[in-house]
């Protein structure tokens, strides 16, 4: 029978206890795994502190990731033009979409480009942990590296896409508008969004692994719940809810129509849906700004900001919750 010895300090010198190995659970208690105290600041002090790791780990996944490519860096390009030519070919002539007077090549491939690398930052973030768990076994650092290290390979690849879309404007005689300086605002947003809910995905799969099955759903159907083939316009908003019903218009509130006195409350659906996805605000913002030349609108850029950073602090918070078993799991 194995033994173990255990040495307590007490008020007469130490004492040697022993103990049967038998009773020395084989995993931590539960409330050990998931219900240890998470301290934020110092976790994102030491993240802070570890960013070279990050580069590090960008630069040899970027440098792997077209390494066997016959044509190398180009793919990065080919996959948002290919997208593009069959959302054009598929979705051009459907006139119920609408494009703000602007050519659908160029409507599209913007919110191509943000749905782009949201979507890729979910899929290899959320994937980040389980193929990295060799370096995860070895080497002590925050974990919330890996999920962060492939959205900025992924904020490469996507910085080279824009390429095409300097082609179309010369394609369409068109120019970016001045007020493109406010579109690294929304792409700040969006990497923010992007971040809350990859450490959350990640940290997820470690736990479930089916979620690896149903994550290409998730993103194939947010291609057409998020506005990137139709305007953020479509949105209602002036919502108005009275008597149980749903009528849709933009009169005041308790104004009599048709004879009746009609109450109830207005909602904006554009605020509350940008605070639930804020990829709405942040294409239609980029769109505005970039190819119409509109100012951004305030109110959804704040919803947007907001909605980005309670998701952030929620999936850090699940995240550094999760991490403590992740290398013997995973």
């Amino acid at each position: 029978m194995a033994v173990t010895e255990e040495v307590f300090e007490t008020p007469f010198g130490h004492s040697l206890v022993e103990t049967e190995a038998s009773s020395i659970p084989a995993e931590p208690s539960p409330d050990l795994i998931y219900r240890h105290k998470v301290h934020h600041f110092e976790s994102a002090r030491a993240l802070w502190s570890h960013r070279d790791i990050i580069y590090t780990l960008a630069e040899r996944d970027f440098r792997a990731q077209y390494k066997q490519a016959s044509l190398g860096i180009l793919w990065a390009v080919i996959g948002p033009v290919a997208t593009l030519m069959i959302m054009i070919l598929v979705f051009a002539r459907v006139k119920s979409f609408g494009t703000e007077g602007l050519p659908y090549a160029l409507f599209a491939f913007v919110g191509i480009l943000c749905w782009g690398f949201f979507s890729s930052a979910l899929g290899s973030g959320g994937q980040s942990l389980l193929n990295n768990k060799g370096l995860m076994a070895k080497v002590q650092f925050p974990r919330e590296c890996f999920p962060l290290e492939t959205m900025l390979v992924n904020a490469l690849n996507t910085a080279l896409s824009w390429i095409p879309l300097a082609i179309l404007f010369v394609i369409f005689g068109r120019a970016p508008r001045l007020t493109t300086v406010w579109v690294p605002m929304f792409m700040v947003i969006e990497v923010v969004f992007a971040a809350g809910i990859a450490m959350t995905i990640g940290s997820i799969i470690i736990q479930m692994r089916d979620l690896m099955q149903v994550l290409p759903l998730i993103t194939s159907l947010g291609l057409f719940a998020t506005p990137v083939i139709w305007p953020f316009s479509k949105i209602p908003s002036h919502f108005h809810l009275a008597g149980g019903t749903y009528v849709r218009h933009h009169m005041v509130l308790g104004k009599l129509i048709p004879g009746h006195w009609v109450g109830g409350i207005f909602i904006n659906l554009q605020v509350v849906y940008g605070f639930f996805n804020p990829l709405g605000p942040v294409i239609d913002g980029a769109r505005r700004t970039m190819l119409l030349g509109f100012a951004p609108q305030w109110d959804l850029v704040g919803i947007a900001a907001l909605g980005a950073i309670t998701y952030l602090v929620i999936g850090f918070r699940i995240f550094k919750r999760l991490e403590v078993n992740f290398a013997d799991i995973a």
